[in-house]
């Protein structure tokens, strides 16, 4: 398999990833959000993530590969660098998620998501090409790269929804800190689950809690008041109906069943 086509077939990977991340983070509340603010802020996601993935990969990723495989010590440099490579990261995602337009329509968390899908689908781009480069074709590795799409979007979307959502309330710092942490921590598994699979069962329970913490109250709590009536009024209504949907259903079977008989 040629490096041309390893490439082609990662990036256009994680723009799946990307596409997967939208639809299952913003189609809740289609119309509801500023989506010309998520375009604009997922371009900027995208640029991110290029930087963030190759500073991961050159200075984090290869050393520790490096001394897994006995070629060399392991130094604490390598933990500085990505403490400073996740503070760095946060601190610029928290100054894109404070600018007055957002903090003006409360739209921190869903441009947050969609910063978050853009930094992630590029990051998961780039390693899905280094896992396929690494070890070639074979069938752990093609989990490991749809893992690589599904799960880094999701990730990274909501650690940045979540510094959207607090950043909005007046707690900047507070959630770099926090996102800080999940970056480093991510930083830390990196290698691991990149050289053996069976270490996502550890990073995929800690990625589905954040991703439920954000569809279900960072995102929709980013709406504002009328939006939020709005949105609980055709809620209501989508529940409504079902139900009504599900007598008839049961009614048409009853029936069916007594003229059976």
């Amino acid at each position: 398999m040629s490096g041309q086509l390893e490439l082609n077939l990662a990036f256009t990977f994680g723009l799946i990833g990307m596409g997967l991340g939208w639809k299952w983070g913003l189609s809740q509340v289609s119309g509801f959000y500023d989506s010309a603010s998520a375009v604009k802020y997922l371009m900027f996601g995208l640029v991110l993530g290029t930087v963030y993935a190759l500073f991961s990969d050159v200075l984090v990723l290869r050393d520790y590969l490096a001394f897994m495989r006995g070629e060399q010590e392991l130094v604490i440099m390598n933990f500085i660098i990505a403490v400073l490579l996740s503070i760095s990261t946060s601190l610029l995602i928290m100054l894109l998620l404070t600018r007055k337009n957002l903090l003006s329509s409360k739209s921190g968390a869903t441009s947050g998501w969609s910063l978050g899908l853009g930094v992630g689908a590029m990051f998961s781009a780039r390693f899905s090409y280094l896992s396929l480069d690494y070890y070639g074709i074979m069938p752990s590795i093609l989990i490991q790269v749809i893992l690589f799409v599904v799960m880094l979007p999701l990730f990274e979307g909501a650690l940045c929804s979540y510094q959207g959502s607090l950043s909005s309330k007046g707690f900047r710092f507070k959630s770099s800190f926090i996102a800080s942490g999940g970056r480093f921590f991510f930083l830390m598994m990196l290698p691991a689950i990149f050289s053996l699979l069976i270490w996502w069962v550890v990073l995929i329970p800690i990625i589905m809690i954040l991703y439920r913490k954000s569809i279900v109250d960072w995102i929709p709590g980013s709406m504002t008041q009328e939006a939020k009536r709005r949105y609980r009024r055709i809620m209501a209504d989508n529940i409504r109906r079902n139900k009504e949907r599900q007598i008839v259903d049961g009614n048409t079977g009853n029936l069916t069943a007594s003229s059976e008989e």
